[in-house]
């Protein structure tokens, strides 16, 4: 692929922000998933709508806000283990302090939330030019419907949801630890899980270096994610809706146009695709007949 660098556009930043932002970006994260739990008095369809749009748009803020630092590959490295290590720290903490489980879940999730993000950052750099960015979206689409629905994250729903709930970010039920139980009634009504952080840093570092257009990949990612979120949740009979084909489809519509593909970077994109879909396809019967 034939390397290109684009202006930033005109709906991103000039400059980006300061550490005040992220802190208070933080602080809002918190605040907000530990209030969640002790509301009272909220229909349960009107608190999953308010929590489940609140959770996102809090983790998308935190997410795009990081994606915006002007730093070093070391500092994100570093950046990543810090919280990485707080993370593991205050699990083993939450293990011990159970009756404290509303306040120190978004904790849990803040600083698992930032790790995720600064690896993203990390594994953004890999991206080295524009056009890379289409395949590794259209690549996520298929890995990740494959993987929730035949594939290892689906299994391990199945039988290890105790790890897939560690290696996620829950959403607080709106009034959980808000009745007579307290704190032992506190519960997640859905959960995200690391990939789906992880890729959205990477999207949103990439589209502030391309100077492709941030406001307008936030906006478009957030509505779509919502929207699966919601569906799933309004119905529960249905498996685990994947999040990754919703945020790279996002993605890609915000930034329609920004991409020029050559004849032959679009051949070797739709053989590429072709590929992977057959790896999928030869994956799914392979577990079919031993699951059979």
């Amino acid at each position: 692929m034939a390397q290109q660098v684009l202006l930033p556009d005109r709906e991103n930043h000039s400059e980006a922000p300061l550490g005040r932002e992220a802190l208070i970006a933080g602080i809002t994260y918190y605040g907000i998933l530990a209030a969640l739990p002790h509301i009272s008095g909220v229909p349960p369809a009107i608190g999953i709508i308010i929590g489940t749009v609140l959770f996102l748009l809090l983790s998308l803020v935190v997410i795009r806000n990081i994606a915006l630092w002007r730093i070093k590959p070391l500092h994100e490295f570093f950046l990543l283990a810090y919280p990485l290590a707080g993370w593991y720290s205050v699990t083993l903490w939450a293990q011990q302090y159970r009756h404290l489980a509303p306040f120190i879940s978004p904790l849990e999730s803040l600083l698992f939330l930032v790790s995720c993000a600064f690896l993203g950052r990390l594994l953004s750099r890999l991206v080295r030019e524009v056009n890379m960015l289409v395949p590794i979206a259209i690549a996520l689409v298929l890995v990740d419907i494959f993987t929730v629905f035949f594939g290892p994250t689906g299994k391990a729903l199945d039988k290890v949801p105790e790890l897939v709930g560690r290696l996620s970010i829950g959403l607080p039920a709106v009034g959980s630890a808000a009745g007579p139980e307290g704190a032992k009634g506190f519960a997640f009504i859905a959960s995200a899980g690391l990939g789906d952080f992880i890729f959205l840093a990477l999207f949103f570092a990439a589209t502030w270096r391309y100077g492709l257009r941030l406001n307008r990949t936030f906006w478009y990612i957030f509505v779509l994610v919502a929207v699966a979120m919601l569906g799933s949740l309004a119905l529960p009979l249905l498996p685990g809706v994947p999040l990754l084909p919703f945020i790279s489809v996002g993605f890609l519509v915000a930034n329609t146009g920004r991409f020029t593909l050559t004849q032959q970077e679009k051949l070797y994109l739709l053989i590429a695709v072709l590929f992977i879909g057959a790896l999928i396809g030869l994956g799914v019967v392979l577990m079919s007949r031993l699951a059979s």
